[in-house]
This record gives C-alpha cells, structure tokens and sequence, in this order.
C-alpha cells in the first residue's frame, strides 16, 4: 500500500521542525560548557527564572549542581554566557584582560536619558581605559582611591551628626522618616545623609546642611529602589526590552525609569551649578578637572563621546549609587548580623574601649590595632555579598576556559555570593565568624581573605578603597557610642528574607540604638 504523498510530505515537515527545535534548544557553540536548553525570546534565562525568579544566583548554582560543573553554559535572550561558581575560577577571569569586556545590557541604558551606553561600569573599549583611568587618577587627589587626611576629617564631621541625629532625635521635618526622640532608627535611611554629604565631598568639595538634606535621603531611596527593582542579571528587560511598551508597570520599566531620571535631575542641578561658576584659573574639585577636559579634549576616533556633559553625568551616577545606597544597605546587613550574633557586637566594642575609648572617634589610624573589627567588616562583605553576580564581563575574543572554548562576545557572569559560600574555600561559609581572617595571635591575616568582594583585575572597583573606610568609620563610631537592640515585640531578622536584585538587600527595619 502506497504511502499517501501528502501524508509523507507532512510527516517530513514535521521532523524537520522536530529536528530544528531540538537544535535550537540544545545546539550550543563547540566545546561550550553544559547548562540548560535554549528556549525561544529568553533563553535558559527562562528556566533560570523557573527554578528560582527572587534569586537568580541560587538558580545558577541549582543548575550548577544539576550539570555537575562549576562553570555552567547556557543562553540569555540570545547571547551565550558561562556562569562561574567557583571561587579559583572566578579569580582566574577577574585577572585576565580578555574576559574585561561589559555587556550591553538595557539596563545599564535606561540609566541615561538617551539610552546611550555611558559611565565606567558598563564601557569597554579605549573609551572606558581613558574615562577609568582619567577618574581613578583625578579623584584619588580627593581620596577616593587612597587615604586622604582631608576627607577622613570631612567624614568624622558626617558621622558626628549621624551620631548626633541618632541620639537626640528628629530635627527637621524630613528626618521624622526615619528617626525618633528615643533611639529608634530606620535602616538604611538612617545612613544615606552622612554617606550621600561625604561623595559630595569628594566630587565637588562641598557639602549639604544637614536642613537641605533632603533631598539626600530621597537619592538613597532612589538608588535603593534601582538596586531591588533590577535583578542581578540584567531583569527581562535586556533581553525582550520592547516588553517596556506593552508592560512597563509588570517590568518595572516605568519605576525604574522614573528613579534614574530623578537621580540624573539631581546630578545635573549639581553639575550645572559648577559649570556656572567654572574658572579654569581656579580647580576647585574633581568636577572642575573633568570640566576643564570636556573643554580641552576632542573625541577619540570611532567613538560619539568622550569627555562631556552626558558622560560625567553617567560617571557620577556610576559613583553615586553605590557609594550612598550600597554602602548603607551593607552597613544595615551588618546590623542585621549583630543582632543575631550579640558576642561578636560584644567583642567589637570591647575592642573599640581598650583601644579607643570613649573621648574621640576612632581613625584610620587605629584601624591595624582593630583586627577583631576590621575582621568583622571584611565577614559581612563576604558573607552578605552586596552584588550577588557581580556585573556581567563578555570574552573580548575567543579563549578557552578551564579546557572550555569561551566565543568572542560571550558573556561572563560570576556568582560572588555563591563563591563567597563556597564550602571548600570557607569550611563553615554559613556561620557568621569573623575569626577566620585571624591568625593564631589574633592579628589579622590578608593571607586569609581570599573573597572578593569588590572584584579584581582592571574591573576591580573604583570605589574600594573609599568604601572600606568610610564603612569602618561609621560603624566604629556607632558601636563606640551605641549598643544595638531590636524593636520590642519584633522578631528576629530573618536571613532568607533578603531581597536579590542589581545587589543583596532587606526592606528598610528599625532598630534601636541606645547611647552607652
């Protein structure tokens, strides 16, 4: 009996659409790592998103541990990318110059009015070496790259009115948000003034009175709000970015939109002020320098901009929202831990007292005769990992990794948090304990702190050095003057309520802080 020819012609089209499916879901480029199926508009970001949507970095490592590798392979959207979660790997690709590249994600774009792809985070090319190296030299003169004695007076003078706002209360009407006459706090926007006033102090030389704060608690919340809305993977919007159109309240789009053009507005106000005032004969602050460069130099060829306005603006945002809304969210976590851990609190201060005292802040100075503090800092970068996948690198050209072939234009992400909990690097990743950066005499071990927390290589964070001090500024002052205590009646912080987005966070708390 002769086949019917329009039934064998179907059934032909029919595996040839099977088959092409399969490819689809299943081809990846040769050699590549092993990871989930490819599935049409997202990608294994879809899987990624049905294993665990709050915690994107936990899904990679669930999809790890399915695939039985440390370095998983697998498509977001369409662009092939390689997750690593193991700790040596990762500092492998820190520390090697073809893995340097940044992804072209949209959610870097919405940050600028024109969608253009600006700042230092998220550059690549001769472009980004000029501007990094331009910011990094320019504004270590103002201590953002090393220890400077101006900006550690500056910062004491903001965290004696962030003391003094702590104990004495609500003074003017935008601090009753967040502060009360006996004690009662609200984290992190407790914080966001005293950190927003010492980056103002570092890019422009000037400073809010603590009665114009205002608008510096609404640029942390701003940032914060960026930070939870976005995930650590670049949210849908990167990779089915015409989404914005037909759902911008489902995506966050408007949200998210809304908050960095607010940011940008106040940005701006600043930065036109000194343009206003600019006098080339008069270099006032890191502004003037880059202003003076905006005027002088010409664009690199093949590139649309370099040095100008819209530019800076990016750059400042790039410094801002970490400085203020990261760096309070990991003070807060911090608190969170003490909360739950009162014998390392206990130990802290008891060192602050034999070393310190009482009748002064603590300095920079005492920071090596502080080993148990500094320790307790350096665990609550590790273990509250503040940018759970770091930001995405992309292979500059074709390489091999670990016997893996990595295309050129592949992306690279690497799950701090999950190295960062990596049991055969921490022995007990899970317990809060910052003895393990001890030696046996109690002195602390660079040797031993083999996180990273900031990254490394030539994509190490700008803001390292700034960030590690004005941390330990601020929290040894609190603990030199307060002892921590939660709310009565309120449960204990509860870990796994942490909120995964562009970083790890927790909605805002209150907490008391009694004078000593």
């Amino acid at each position: 009996m002769l086949l019917n020819p329009s039934i064998a012609l179907w059934t032909v089209v029919g595996g040839l659409l099977l088959y092409r499916c399969y490819r689809f879901l299943f081809d990846r480029p040769p050699n590549f790592p092993s990871g989930p199926p490819r599935f049409p508009l997202l990608g294994g970001y879809l899987v990624m998103l049905l294993v665990n949507y709050k915690h994107l970095h936990k899904a990679a490592l669930k999809l790890s541990e399915f695939y039985r590798t440390s370095i998983l392979g697998l498509y977001l959207g369409d662009f092939p990318t390689v997750v690593v979660n193991d700790l040596w790997i990762a500092k492998e690709v820190l520390n090697r110059t073809e893995f340097d590249g940044r992804s072209d994600l949209f959610l870097a774009r919405l940050r600028d009015r024109n969608f253009e792809r600006r700042g230092i985070f998220f550059t690549l090319g001769p472009h980004w070496k000029e501007q990094r190296r331009f910011v990094l030299r320019h504004l270590r003169d103002f201590g953002f790259g090393r220890r400077f004695e101006e900006l550690e007076a500056e910062t004491q003078h903001e965290v004696t009115d962030l003391l003094e706002v702590i104990k004495y209360g609500a003074k003017f009407e935008h601090e009753q948000e967040f502060v009360t006459g006996d004690g009662f706090v609200r984290c992190p926007d407790v914080f966001y003034g005293c950190l927003a006033n010492i980056y103002c102090q570092v890019v422009c030389g000037e400073r809010f009175q603590r009665k114009d704060m205002a608008v510096l608690f609404e640029m942390g919340q701003h940032g914060l709000v960026f930070q939870q809305k976005g995930d650590d993977y670049g949210t849908i919007l990167s990779y089915l970015p015409w989404l914005k159109d037909y759902f911008p309240e489902t995506t966050n789009y408007r949200i998210l939109r809304e908050v960095n053009l607010k940011m940008n507005d106040f940005i701006e106000q600043l930065l036109n002020k000194f343009l206003a005032s600019y006098d080339e004969s008069h270099i006032r602050c890191f502004l003037d320098r880059y202003i003076r460069e905006m005027k002088e130099s010409t664009p690199l060829q093949g590139q649309s901009f370099t040095f100008q306005y819209d530019q800076l603006v990016m750059i400042l945002w790039d410094l801002l929202v970490p400085t203020v809304s990261g760096s309070a969210v990991q003070l807060s976590m911090l608190i969170q831990r003490l909360i739950l851990n009162p014998r390392v609190a206990t130990k802290v201060q008891q060192e602050l007292d034999e070393v310190v005292g009482r009748g002064r802040l603590p300095t920079l100075d005492d920071r090596i005769l502080l080993p148990y503090t500094e320790a307790t800092l350096r665990e609550t970068l590790r273990i509250d990992t503040l940018v759970p996948s770091g930001i995405a690198h992309m292979a500059m050209e074709n390489t091999t990794l670990r016997g893996y072939d990595i295309p050129e234009g592949t992306f690279v992400i690497l799950g701090l948090d999950v190295i960062h909990h990596q049991k055969e690097a921490w022995g007990d990743p899970e317990n809060f304990r910052p003895e393990r950066f001890l030696d046996e005499c109690g002195k602390l071990s660079l040797a031993k702190d083999i996180s990273v927390p900031f990254g490394a290589g030539k994509r190490l964070c700008v803001g390292e050095t700034f960030a590690r001090n004005t941390l330990f500024l601020m929290f040894t002052a609190v603990m030199q003057n307060f002892t921590i205590h939660q709310r009565p009646k309120e449960p204990l912080p509860d870990i796994g309520k942490r909120i995964t987005g562009v970083v790890t966070s927790m909605e805002p708390f209150w907490i008391r802080f009694e004078p000593r």
